[in-house]
């Protein structure tokens, strides 16, 4: 079996004038205080940090390594900046979700897998995810435990939640 760690969230610098920030394409202010992240591959979650908690924005994953493919141009016009742009409140940050080392290479398959159960529980938290492939949204919920509408969670939910390791 192979791991996952997950490091982050990272504030996503932004420049420009208090009503007009934007995020610099490559961001390479982030690179200089992130290094160690620049040659890993895995997942990526952009999303924004406010008082109730996060908001996810937008699941990737990686060909080559987050240095060369989080901050393109591509990720930033089509999904970081309307989501920027419609945000009045809220911090952009950006969480990693990388294979522990161990033996032999990732492989491709397992990281698209783990792309895909993101963007489902991403599309179960923000309807707005902006990912077009692989929303694949379930048509079934389990109330207080996921999909389950709004509402207090019953102590039984919590406690198969808590079971469950959700």
């Amino acid at each position: 079996m192979k791991i996952f760690n997950v490091y982050g969230p990272f504030d996503v610098p932004l420049e420009g004038a208090k009503k007009y920030k934007y995020i610099p394409m490559r961001c390479p202010d982030f690179w200089k205080k992130h290094p160690q992240h620049a040659k890993s591959k895995g997942c990526y979650i952009f999303g924004f940090r406010a008082a109730k908690g996060f908001r996810p924005v937008y699941v990737g994953k990686t060909k080559d390594n987050f240095g060369k493919e989080v901050f393109t141009s591509h990720k930033i016009s089509q999904h970081y900046a309307p989501a920027l742009a419609d945000t009045v409140k809220g911090t952009p940050v950006i969480f990693f979700v990388i294979p522990s080392s161990g033996k032999g290479p990732t492989p491709k398959k397992m990281i698209g897998d783990m792309e895909t159960f993101l963007i489902q529980i991403g599309v179960a938290k923000n309807t707005n995810l902006s990912n077009i492939q692989n929303r694949q949204e379930a048509r079934w919920g389990i109330k207080g435990v996921l999909r389950g509408g709004k509402g207090k969670t019953s102590q039984a939910a919590q406690k198969f939640k808590k079971m469950m390791g959700i």
